[in-house]
């Protein structure tokens, strides 16, 4: 059965000369969804290397970042993952046209689960699941490996742009279930409630007035406080998913163990448990975690700031996506 698509997601709403510069971007990463797989590999790996060769902002945050959460490694292995980095990135941006156009199935056949009887046990437990989750560089790939897995229904934030908006929301109608927003909270509260599960990128830096500061990676990190108000408001079982890329054409999605009694914790305390948790998946392939992100942005009272403030042009216009799905930054799985 064809999926149905909601009609602010028609193509005919963009049809005004504003979106054509996004039209032919989308019409360059149709192109390369019909590639062979490895020739998407050789692309994302070629574009990564000349991300990190420009330079730019986005390579100082990575540094800058990288740098503090791996104090023990060389300057040279630092600087490798930096470039390690940008590749993975990139490599989840041609990815991306695997989700939206591409045939899962050759990757879905060969995906490794870890973990899988934690989410069983969770979902047996019959009080609905909250999976939370990391932005790692398989950006919407992530989200019909998932689907494989469970359910994949998410919390997400709208693409700033209507028409990139679009497109991600008419491609994951492939095989999400439902989505809720920011302003749907007692709408999804409901559906946990029902049994049903639940994704949610908790690690991005909403601000210091929305986050309680817990350590992550040694560093006193703004976590946000709604994955422990959703833990207690829905009384959901609670578990952690990653989703990495382990080479020659495998992906994997690992869930932690359960979060015994995590609405009854504090929220510095839930929030170190998570952080801890999301830290031994990083480590895992620590290269595919989006670095690029300003995650140690906001910082406690009275700490200096940790990366340069950012330049700002007025008549550029900004268009960060919700996923990874992260395509870059904003919701992952």
């Amino acid at each position: 059965m064809k999926p149905k698509i909601a009609p602010e997601y028609y193509y005919r709403n963009f049809l005004h000369p504003k979106y054509w510069v996004t039209w032919i971007g989308i019409f360059a990463l149709y192109l390369i969804s019909w590639l062979p797989y490895s020739a998407k590999q050789w692309l994302g790996s070629t574009l990564g290397i000349l991300m990190y060769k420009q330079g730019g902002s986005r390579l100082q945050v990575t540094r800058t970042t990288i740098n503090a959460c791996f104090p023990e490694l060389s300057d040279e292995q630092k600087e490798e993952m930096i470039k390690q980095s940008f590749i993975a990135n990139m490599k989840g941006l041609v990815e991306t046209t695997i989700a939206w156009w591409g045939n899962h199935k050759p990757l879905i056949d060969k995906l490794e689960v870890h973990g899988y009887e934690h989410l069983k046990e969770a979902e047996s437990r019959g009080k609905g699941v909250l999976l939370v989750g990391g932005h790692f560089s398989i950006m919407d790939l992530a989200g019909p490996l998932a689907n494989s897995v469970f359910d994949f229904s998410y919390m997400y934030r709208p693409n700033n742009n209507p028409l990139f908006d679009a497109i991600i929301e008419r491609s994951r109608t492939r095989y999400r279930h439902e989505k809720f927003n920011k302003f749907q909270i007692s709408e999804m509260n409901d559906y946990i409630k029902q049994g049903n599960t639940v994704w949610y990128g908790y690690d991005q830096d909403f601000g210091a007035r929305r986050s309680v500061f817990a350590p992550f990676f040694g560093i006193q990190t703004a976590t946000v406080k709604m994955t422990m108000s959703l833990a207690r408001s829905t009384q959901a079982t609670v578990v952690m998913v990653s989703q990495l890329r382990e080479g020659n054409g495998v992906y994997s999605v690992r869930f932690s163990p359960i979060f015994e009694n995590l609405a009854e914790d504090d929220d510095i305390t839930a929030a170190t448990r998570l952080n801890q948790q999301l830290e031994e998946f990083v480590r895992i392939h620590p290269e595919q975690y989006l670095w690029m992100h300003r995650r140690f942005n906001s910082r406690p009272e009275g700490e200096p700031r940790f990366y340069p403030k950012k330049k700002r042009n007025k008549d550029s216009s900004r268009a960060v996506s919700d996923t990874p799905l992260t395509l870059p930054t904003k919701s992952k799985l």
